[in-house]
């Protein structure tokens, strides 16, 4: 059972904020007071997205100069051509595509951090997805009254041509979504990332947790190479599970950007243009 706890240590401070930084199991670096662990990390994802922004404006004549490179052109037209112009418009979404490249690739970044046992998943804890929530928040509200003004913004929050009885009832739910929207985008990020975290948690568990149980079924028959028997016994199902749900979580981690990316545009064309 101690070999349990370590690991289920070990996993878990992917998700637990604290003033250390678990870089191997039982092992930790003390942190000063006021950076904890998740703001460290992202500082380190911040630092990791300013190098890979380098990387992709790194030209050799018109075309980029390495494959990573190339990989960073690609995803920065799709956003461009894919999230930003379909939901802003051609000319007010090319304005936005720096800002919501940084947020997708910042995402990304620190969601695939959360998969590497010497960083911690930052985007597992609510505080930093409500963090990155209340941002796109303020940012869709301000442009939204900077653009319409504050009277016409707030008047085009209820759709025109209500019957004045509905107002009463329809307004106040207007009013609610917009705080829902923020709320979505925390709960959505949040709640991804941690159940992946905590599944990882569950099957790699499962080799620390059925081993001794299979180890003392075993020693009555085989002594002391019980417990060598009974770890290959345990060991490879476990395992290869837990690699294909690291390969789906890769694929999670990029996939909950995006979303946040998506969302984050569609909130940003709405309040820009309430006509439609």
């Amino acid at each position: 059972m101690s070999g349990s706890g370590n690991l289920s240590d070990f996993i878990m401070h992917h998700i637990v904020d604290s003033h250390e930084w678990p870089i191997l199991p039982g092992v930790a670096i003390p942190l000063p007071h006021f950076l904890s662990l998740h703001v460290l990390m992202l500082l380190i994802g911040a630092v990791l997205t300013f190098l890979l922004a380098l990387t992709g404006a790194r030209r050799a004549g018109l075309l980029p100069s390495s494959p990573l490179g190339h990989i960073v052109e690609v995803l920065l037209l799709y956003i461009r051509d894919e999230v930003a112009r379909p939901s802003i418009g051609k000319e007010d979404g090319d304005k936005w595509v720096p800002f919501l490249a940084t947020f997708f690739f910042f995402i990304t970044v620190l969601n695939l951090m959360g998969l590497v046992p010497l960083f911690a998943g930052a985007t597992a804890d609510i505080s930093v997805t409500a963090a990155m929530s209340l941002l796109v928040f303020v940012v869709f509200n301000a442009v939204g009254i900077f653009h319409n003004g504050p009277f016409r913004y707030v008047k085009n929050l209820v759709p025109s041509g209500v019957p004045w009885w509905v107002l009463p009832i329809l307004a106040p739910i207007e009013i609610v979504s917009i705080f829902i929207r923020a709320f979505s985008l925390t709960i959505r990020l949040f709640a991804n990332m941690a159940a992946g975290h905590i599944m990882i948690l569950v099957i790699a568990g499962l080799i620390s947790i059925l081993a001794p149980m299979i180890a003392g079924s075993l020693h009555g028959l085989l002594g002391g190479g019980s417990e060598g028997i009974s770890l290959l016994l345990t060991a490879p199902l476990p395992l290869a599970f837990l690699l294909f749900i690291l390969v789906i979580k890769v694929l999670v981690c990029v996939l909950q950007a995006f979303v946040f990316t998506f969302l984050s545009s569609l909130y940003i064309g709405g309040a820009l243009h309430q006509e439609h």
